[in-house]
């Protein structure tokens, strides 16, 4: 019995933490996302976030610099409010991948333009990803709906 308790609360606190997790994974890839889509946040908006593509080399005629944008918002809320979690996790941690590729010249210190950065964020969504989105998100509703609960 008591460790049946035990293992109730430890499922709480797993699914705080989880709740924790998500929200900043996919919180702070939704804003960069916005900003590029909308130019929220003092973002490029579409036409500079296609410079940004040039710059790097990457393709950047129409649709791809607005696909690319609104991919990264929408993975960044599905992510932060468990929506689809181990999918939109994976995509934003291969989005995120690309990140730490085009800035690996670089180095490591984000304040020089370097991998730091993206990478905590890459590793924050894979560890979502492999972890699953916990009891408080939408997949657990769904889930429980499914199941009839």
């Amino acid at each position: 019995m008591v460790a049946h308790t035990a293992s109730v609360a430890h499922a709480g606190t797993t699914s705080a933490g989880l709740l924790v997790l998500r929200l900043a994974a996919g919180g702070f890839l939704l804003p960069h996302g916005l900003g590029k889509l909308l130019g929220w946040f003092g973002g490029p908006g579409i036409a500079g976030f296609a410079t940004e593509l040039q710059h790097f080399g990457l393709p950047s005629a129409p649709p791809l610099p607005l696909l690319l944008a609104a991919l990264q918002t929408v993975l960044g809320l599905m992510v932060a409010v468990g929506a689809f979690t181990r999918i939109a996790a994976l995509g934003s941690a291969a989005f995120l991948g690309v990140t730490v590729a085009l800035n690996l010249s670089h180095g490591w210190f984000w304040m020089h333009g370097g991998i730091e950065y993206p990478l905590l964020w890459l590793l924050a969504n894979l560890s979502v990803a492999l972890t699953g989105p916990g009891r408080l998100s939408i997949d657990a509703k769904r889930q429980g709906m499914a199941h009839g609960r």
